[in-house]
């Protein structure tokens, strides 16, 4: 009869750890949910056409996005340079659609890959706006949709932290080197957001590419997923959680780490353009990374825009972001 209290207490202890697995499941794929398709914002973007969104829909919230919703972005638009859709096979079941975009190509091989945000896709004029200071000074750019965005193949709707995103980025370079004849040292990426995460990770993962620049970025993905939990309205303390059920369903969040990818570019240089007051990826996650690039001797140069928000730099500093840029990869690239 003893026996009871005890079961009772056992019983107690898996229902409550039960719950909590449910609940870590739900923030789980809620917060890492992606559109598999276009934003109907950005439907009608091309290279040739774009246009900030509107008020709400915005890459930061509240009011200080509104002086961003009738900005002219006319003069950036790609009206007089080639393009093509392009689709490249990454795995066995995906398949990355993207835009070909090609200033000087085949005379010139300096090419950059570009990639977006989380939620959003190719047509986002936070990644259309800087392919276009790469493109007006020459540079080729392959523009990409990551899985289960745009008109890339819809594998599972979910973002996997740059994880599997990297992957295929690494299959996008070589893509580039087979197909397009690009010689590795002539070949880059930049990502914007969580775009950047996936670069982050990228030099683990081939040595195809020579450089590496970030709109923002991570260095502690734990911080920084718990902060966008909290971001989402949830108690911080279940990204945890979120972490152990994703792993439950045969994700790993973290398998490749920022740390071992930074140790892995070597003497590739890497290019972070990050706002100080980013309320989404926290600016001092940009510091930390720099910090340690330069503890173990990669080059890492971090520009900052003073008082922008989450990609803000671009709108704010047009010119600057622009020189910057385009400068990194003209420098980084043969």
């Amino acid at each position: 009869m003893k026996r009871w209290p005890w079961i009772a207490a056992a019983t107690t202890v898996a229902v409550i750890a039960g719950g909590a697995v449910a609940v870590g499941d739900y923030v789980y794929r809620s917060g890492t949910a992606v559109p598999c398709g276009i934003n109907e914002d950005d439907a009608i973007h091309t290279p040739a056409e774009f246009y900030t969104p509107g008020p709400g829909n915005g890459p930061f919230p509240g009011e200080n996005w509104n002086k961003w919703t009738d900005f002219d972005l006319s003069p950036y638009w790609m009206t007089d340079v080639d393009y093509e859709t392009v689709n490249i096979q990454t795995a066995e079941d995906i398949t990355l659609e993207a835009w070909w975009i090609t200033p000087t190509y085949p005379e010139s091989k300096q090419t950059v890959i570009v990639t977006h945000g989380i939620g959003t896709s190719r047509r986002d004029f936070n990644t259309l706006l800087p392919t276009s200071f790469l493109v007006d000074a020459g540079l080729n750019v392959l523009l990409v949709d990551s899985r289960d965005t745009g008109g890339s193949t819809c594998d599972d709707g979910r973002h996997s932290a740059g994880q599997e995103e990297s992957s295929d980025f690494a299959e996008v370079a070589k893509w580039l080197v087979e197909t397009k004849d690009i010689p590795s040292e002539s070949l880059g990426m930049f990502g914007v957001s969580g775009g950047a995460i996936a670069t982050s990770l990228l030099p683990a993962k081939t040595d195809l590419v020579s450089a590496f620049a970030m709109e923002g970025t991570v260095f502690d993905f734990g911080a920084a997923a718990t902060k966008e939990v909290e971001f989402q309205g949830f108690p911080g303390f279940l990204w945890n959680i979120a972490e152990f059920a994703a792993r439950l369903r045969g994700v790993n969040l973290t398998e490749t780490s920022v740390a071992e990818s930074i140790e892995a570019a070597g003497d590739r240089p890497m290019l972070i353009l990050h706002g100080d007051s980013d309320v989404r990826l926290d600016y001092q996650e940009s510091v930390n990374f720099k910090a340690y690039a330069d503890s173990v001797g990669t080059d890492v140069e971090l520009i900052t825009f003073n008082n922008a928000d989450h990609t803000e730099g671009m709108l704010s500093e047009p010119e600057r972001y622009r020189d910057e840029l385009v400068g990194f990869f003209e420098g980084a690239l043969g």
